[in-house]
């Protein structure tokens, strides 16, 4: 056991001045991450409402009182300005859509005359289309019932499971986090490991009296070590930048170990058995976004197929998005508890750590 101990430490430590002393992939493997955070919060922060002029030509109370509805409707950014203003807009391709107050607005309420709403829609893009057609005959049956209640008497009552609503951005930009740890535990542990068969000090390892399983693990810590550096970088820029606080700071910090752990332990895979850092990079980008993708990042994964919630139950990642949902916001997004999915996700490093140790095993001393 001590000598086990001895072998983890002495790897590590070779495996961070190795990496220290060539910074290329070291400086790779902290830049890409944040590169994916930016590029998907740029993704985040344009999307989800549509850019929205209203041009009130009636200012009286129901008007503003309708211009509220849509405010609060979730579903724009709005802009009032004036007619000639939101044209030039449009034409420009800043708005999505203009919806003009017209100017008997609150004299055809008063007298119980129908209201001609014009909303004009660049349907270039369908989503943010949809987006618009279905909420603004929400925000008038929200505006209708709150200012005729009497004569609206269906009214829907809310229960909401959660204690407060979840923002897009607060959502994805969560997600966003475990994929940039993703990206880095590939890259950082990758990298390492395939650097000992690129410089041939494959064979010092093999040949030593170390078991496989303890030059795999110090291998995870070194890669956890100099990881630290970007997931922090990532997590400073949610937490302070985008100011998604967490609920949980304890587990939070957790289960941030824990996902590295998992993320190296899979990149440590990754390059043991393609032995090649040129093919990490591309390989590691090329897997992480489609396992993002079928992972729950934007919303939970049983709300879709029930093939694709399947397998997704069988990778990390999975796994990964639920626990930090919880750490950051509160909720569950898998059928299981927070502990179900932790020791989920620590029975896959193990699993993985295994399977890299084997592959080490089979491997020849000889790239």
């Amino acid at each position: 056991m001590r000598h086990d101990l001895r072998v983890i430490r002495a790897v590590a430590l070779k495996d961070i001045r190795s990496s220290l002393t060539e910074r290329l992939f070291t400086v790779l493997s902290v830049i890409l991450p944040i590169n994916f955070l930016l590029l998907f919060l740029l993704f985040v922060l344009t999307g989800g409402e549509a850019p929205t002029a209203v041009v009130m030509d009636d200012t009286g109370p129901y008007a503003q009182q309708f211009l509220q509805a849509l405010q609060g409707s979730n579903s724009f950014i709005i802009q009032t300005t004036d007619a000639d203003t939101a044209q030039r807009l449009m034409s420009q391709g800043r708005i999505v859509a203009i919806i003009t107050v017209p100017s008997d607005f609150d004299a055809a309420l008063q007298s119980g005359q129908s209201v001609s709403l014009p909303v004009v829609i660049n349907n270039l893009e369908v989503d943010y289309t949809n987006d618009i057609r279905r909420a603004v005959p929400l925000a008038i049956t929200s505006f209708y019932a709150q200012a005729f209640p009497d004569q609206v008497v269906v009214q829907a009552q809310e229960l909401d499971v959660q204690p407060h609503d979840t923002g897009y951005i607060a959502y994805l930009s969560v997600s966003i986090v475990v994929v940039s740890l993703l990206v880095g535990g590939l890259l950082q542990a990758g990298s390492i490991a395939a650097r000992e068969y690129e410089t041939g000090t494959i064979k010092e390892l093999l040949l030593a009296p170390a078991s496989r399983w303890a030059i795999q693990v110090g291998k995870v810590l070194a890669s956890i070590a100099l990881n630290i550096l970007s997931a922090g970088l990532v997590l400073s820029v949610v937490v302070l930048l985008l100011g998604v606080r967490p609920e949980h700071w304890a587990p939070l910090i957790g289960f941030t170990l824990l996902v590295m752990l998992t993320f190296v332990a899979l990149g440590l895979l990754l390059g043991t058995l393609v032995r090649s850092r040129t093919a990490v990079i591309p390989l590691s980008l090329g897997l992480a976004l489609p396992i993002f993708f079928m992972s729950g990042a934007f919303g939970p994964v049983q709300w879709g197929t029930p093939l694709l919630a399947a397998v997704a139950q069988l990778q990390p990642v999975y796994y990964a998005i639920a626990v930090f949902q919880y750490a950051f916001h509160g909720f569950q997004t898998t059928p299981f508890n927070v502990t179900f999915d932790a020791l989920a996700l620590a029975g896959f490093t193990v699993v993985i750590v295994a399977a890299s140790a084997l592959a080490l095993r089979q491997r020849r001393a000889t790239p």
